[in-house]
């Protein structure tokens, strides 16, 4: 029912990659049970399409 551009800007939250170390933002808040990846490395990991 709403639109993206009706909630205004997304909160990032700053985290350290588990992959590789580097410092990213993400649109969610982490819960700390599952490790969170910069795009470099998540584009990495994920399974690709065929």
């Amino acid at each position: 029912m709403y639109r993206d551009d009706d909630r205004g800007p997304r909160e990032m939250h700053k985290v350290t990659c588990a992959e590789c170390g580097k410092e990213t933002e993400v649109p969610f808040k982490p819960d700390g049970t599952r490790p969170v990846y910069c795009r470099d490395c998540y584009q990495k990991r994920k399974p690709r399409r065929f």
